[in-house]
């Protein structure tokens, strides 16, 4: 439940513990953070206190440090005796370091995973969820989305839930400059055909101007496929890693075509297929483009923490779904868990991990890291406060946001061998005009059954 009042039961062994500690948290900054909704009604009892104090080593990536150390503070303030050492890493460093650092039996409390891709490679040195959530009292799991907490039991062999979800992200979805696009008079194009309209129209007007940049990269035209996917066939992405459908399908087929009609018809300009890494949003932020196609890691360009600190040139920033293309479709993404919280069995203080996974993932704590924006809380009930936005733009493009990653029926995580050896130099050729939908969902069905 939320609230710092929840209280664990600690172990008599916990109880009798009595470590000396130092604390890794920071400060906190006074930018504004993320509001949350209690839940009515829950009664709570007052947490037993620790015999000493317990320091908790807490592995992670992300969210941002910062946001953490704030997370932090606010908990240490909470439960007295109980202290948090934290440890951040790049994901990359973190890939190789984590599952080195289990198997060797370091002694880590917590650990933030990559939940869709990493829980299989060391489930074996984790604690099932099962055998500590009763530690912290109420059903505070249950508080959690749904979709989230079922697709982290996914991503172990044995549909245990290993992890607690933290945060979510999806994509693609469409940034755009909304004090320009009010300039011009128009509304966000929710379809194809009003997105071509607009884009017609500043190419003519604003020949300086560019109306939409996005990357270029395979993995982001994968992602720009599937989100046009996604809004007749929501399963489909997850339907063809299963084997449950083809590659050459007429799903695969129609999604093809429909993505190479943007280039064909101009919307997207082939020539941006060129920008890579942070350039398109580095155009769209100098205020040389009107729209930007990313993934919801952009979405601090919503904030005003960010705005100030960036010195973002576009006066106004709004989001909401990519336009549907494809008739009876609907807004969608895919989705993935970015980071579940997850208790090794090398833990010594597993009553005091679980209170900081709670705190973290369905408590107070979720207010304190969130407003960086950087991740859809799990928190099914959690709503961010106003004075995050720079711009009641921004508050509504992320409360879109925020609704098509909790909706995700697919998960936003490509077979990267697959996407690295066919399907990116299948996807970019119909883009360019290389190849027809049919031909080369014909080639990634051969090549699938290839690699398999």
């Amino acid at each position: 439940m939320p609230g710092t009042a929840r209280s664990f039961a600690l172990t008599t062994a916990a109880l009798a513990l009595g470590l000396t500690a130092c604390s890794a948290g920071g400060p906190v900054d006074g930018r504004p953070v993320a509001q949350s909704v209690p839940t009515a009604g829950e009664k709570t009892k007052k947490p037993e206190k620790p015999a000493g104090p317990v320091t908790l080593k807490y592995w992670t990536f992300s969210p941002p440090e910062a946001a953490l150390k704030r997370a932090i503070t606010a908990f240490e303030q909470a439960n007295p005796g109980i202290e948090v050492e934290l440890s951040t890493f790049a994901e990359a460093d973190y890939r190789k370091r984590l599952p080195k650092a289990l198997d060797g039996g370091e002694v880590i409390d917590v650990v933030g995973l990559p939940a869709p891709t990493m829980t299989r490679a060391v489930a074996n040195r984790l604690r099932p969820v099962d055998d500590w959530k009763g530690k912290v009292s109420g059903d505070w799991v249950e508080e959690l989305d749904e979709g989230a907490v079922e697709q982290t039991k996914k991503a172990a062999k044995n549909g245990e839930l290993y992890s607690v979800p933290m945060g979510s992200s999806g994509g693609a979805v469409l940034y755009y400059n909304a004090a320009l696009l009010t300039e011009l008079g128009e509304s966000f194009p929710k379809r194809a055909a009003d997105l071509e309209s607009i884009v017609m129209r500043v190419k003519k007007e604003i020949p300086d101007l560019r109306p939409i940049v996005f990357s270029g990269e395979p993995r982001k035209q994968e992602e720009l496929l599937f989100t046009i996917a996604s809004q007749t066939h929501p399963t489909l992405s997850d339907d063809l890693l299963t084997g449950d459908k083809p590659w050459n399908g007429p799903e695969v087929v129609s999604a093809l075509t429909a993505y190479g009609s943007l280039f064909d018809r101009g919307v997207l300009a082939k020539s941006a297929l060129t920008l890579k890494g942070d350039r398109p949003a580095e155009l769209f932020r100098d205020g040389k483009a009107l729209f930007l196609v990313d993934d919801s890691g952009r979405s601090p360009m919503l904030s005003k923490s960010y705005r100030e600190t960036k010195k973002v040139a576009v006066k106004k920033i709004g989001a909401g779904p990519f336009p549907t293309i494809l008739p009876d479709a609907k807004p969608a993404v895919r989705s993935a868990v970015e980071v579940g919280l997850a208790i090794p069995r090398s833990s010594k203080h597993v009553a005091e991990a679980a209170t900081l996974v709670e705190f973290l993932t369905a408590g107070d704590g979720v207010s304190s890291w969130a407003g960086e924006l950087t991740l859809v809380p799990s928190r099914g009930d959690f709503r961010m406060e106003s004075s995050v936005f720079a711009t009641s733009e921004g508050k509504d493009g992320y409360t879109a946001i925020q609704e098509l990653v909790r909706d995700g029926a697919s998960l936003n995580v490509p077979d990267e061998v697959f996407l690295e050896r066919a399907e990116g130099d299948a996807i970019l050729d119909v883009a360019h005009g290389r190849m027809n939908a049919k031909k080369a969902a014909d080639r990634l069905q051969e090549e699938w059954a290839r690699g398999q």
